[in-house]
């Protein structure tokens, strides 16, 4: 199957969107009418919507792509270890073209689990783009800076790079506080906020790391933040990846200068960095919140129905509290918000809005009965019950079948034989 459409226009009829059989227009990538009755429009893609349920599709504001490289490579041992000794070795051998097949292997994944947008954190971005390109779905990818970051000394030498678009755009990513000095952390926030680019950074992801700044600057990460003047700078282009551990203050700094908070719940547990991720006390500071995968290295997969469900499952177990953080306001979390923090106006079944949607097939057995569709996804369902997937009103994924998957899954055995990732 191919990614593009035959025509422009996208007609799903007899479907269920909320409890309502409806007939879904999309033209020209937003949704135009959602309605019963609609006549069937001329030189349109049809399809039967009767047997699926719609829902917005997921955008998942924190991974690394290309890293499904590394996926259960040098697993299961203490972090530092598992970098020094597996990863940052391995990441000396990669080049644009291993990026570009590890992104697109990626992407092939991310659209099998209902994703049509990332914020990623990596290198060799024009490889990255052009992967994200190949598979027809949207993504912020950040350019990773470490140290004093002395490429974005001059915020007036920017230019927007040949590959950006509607559909891929380019972010900065300082690694983290303790990554980054002060000064690269200056540079990146002027640089950013003159040229009007998100800000993508790891924060708070550990009690060590907030131990660390404590201990260095007497403040907390995101205090640390506040007194170098990048909250100022940044506000709502700040993307600050776990936000795992934080304070009051640190809350309603995040919330009076518009930062996204993003849980990465199946990584943190993983990498046994935590699971008490605050999101009842962010909701009431206002702070909004998103919902990512990280990468494939620290939590094997990128799937964000899974993230999903390991969310709200964390929330009411540590809260003891069965009503916290239901189903339908995880999807919120896993599209709207995630869409939003990206500037992309998806992620709800809106007219107007930009036609990225999944269809859910009502067969399928974790569907049955549909007492509560959105329950039912969220708790029961597996990425098989995902059946079509579009994007930007533009069918990726029909009846499971992804364009160039078998061809992406070879090409990444391939690289994993070179670099000699397989365990003997």
């Amino acid at each position: 199957m191919s990614s593009t459409p035959m025509s422009t226009r996208l007609f799903i009829h007899d479907t269920h969107v909320a409890g309502r059989v409806v007939d879904v227009l999309i033209e020209d990538g937003r949704i135009a009418d959602m309605s019963p009755g609609q006549p069937r429009p001329e030189a349109a893609t049809v399809i039967d919507g009767s047997r699926y349920a719609v829902f917005p599709t997921f955008a998942n504001l924190h991974t690394h792509a290309a890293m499904t490289l590394f996926r259960g490579y040098g697993g299961e041992v203490p972090l530092q270890q598992w970098l020094q000794q597996w990863i940052w070795p391995k990441e000396k051998l990669l080049d644009d073209e291993r990026v570009y097949w590890g992104v697109r292997l990626a992407c092939v994944e991310m659209i099998k689990s209902g994703t049509t947008a990332f914020a990623d954190m990596y290198f060799e971005l024009p490889a990255a783009a052009r992967a994200v390109h190949d598979s027809g779905i949207r993504a912020l990818l950040g350019d990773n800076v470490f140290g004093d970051a002395d490429r974005f000394v001059d915020a007036s030498s920017y230019s927007a790079p040949e590959w950006q678009d509607e559909m891929v755009r380019y972010c900065v990513a300082p690694h983290s506080v303790y990554a980054v000095s002060d000064e690269g952390l200056r540079r990146v926030a002027r640089y950013c906020a003159e040229n009007d680019l998100r800000c993508h950074i790891h924060m708070c992801e550990t009690e060590k790391e907030v131990a660390d700044c404590l201990a260095q600057h007497g403040c907390r990460p995101y205090e640390h933040l506040a007194q170098l003047g990048l909250l100022d700078l940044l506000s709502h282009r700040l993307i600050g990846a776990h936000s795992l551990y934080l304070s009051d203050s640190e809350m309603a700094l995040m919330s009076r200068h518009g930062v996204t908070a993003v849980h990465n719940p199946n990584s943190n547990l993983k990498l046994g960095s935590g699971y008490r991720f605050q999101y009842a006390e962010l909701q009431a500071a206002g702070v909004r919140v998103a919902l990512g995968t990280d990468g494939c290295a620290s939590s094997n997969n990128l799937d964000m129905l899974e993230a999903s469900k390991t969310m709200s499952l964390l929330q009411k177990g540590w809260r003891q509290d069965s009503t916290s953080t239901p189903a339908g306001e995880v999807l919120h979390v896993a599209s709207r918000n995630g869409f939003e923090a990206m500037g992309v106006d998806a992620g709800e079944l809106e007219v107007g809005r930009q036609a990225d949607m999944m269809l859910v097939d009502l067969d399928n057995v974790a569907m049955v009965p549909d007492n509560d569709t959105v329950a039912n996804l969220i708790y029961a369902a597996h990425n098989d019950a995902i059946d079509t997937v579009i994007c930007n009103g533009r069918v990726v994924m029909r009846h499971r079948q992804v364009a160039g998957e078998s061809e992406v899954v070879a090409a990444v055995r391939e690289i994993a034989r070179q670099m000699h990732l397989y365990r003997s």
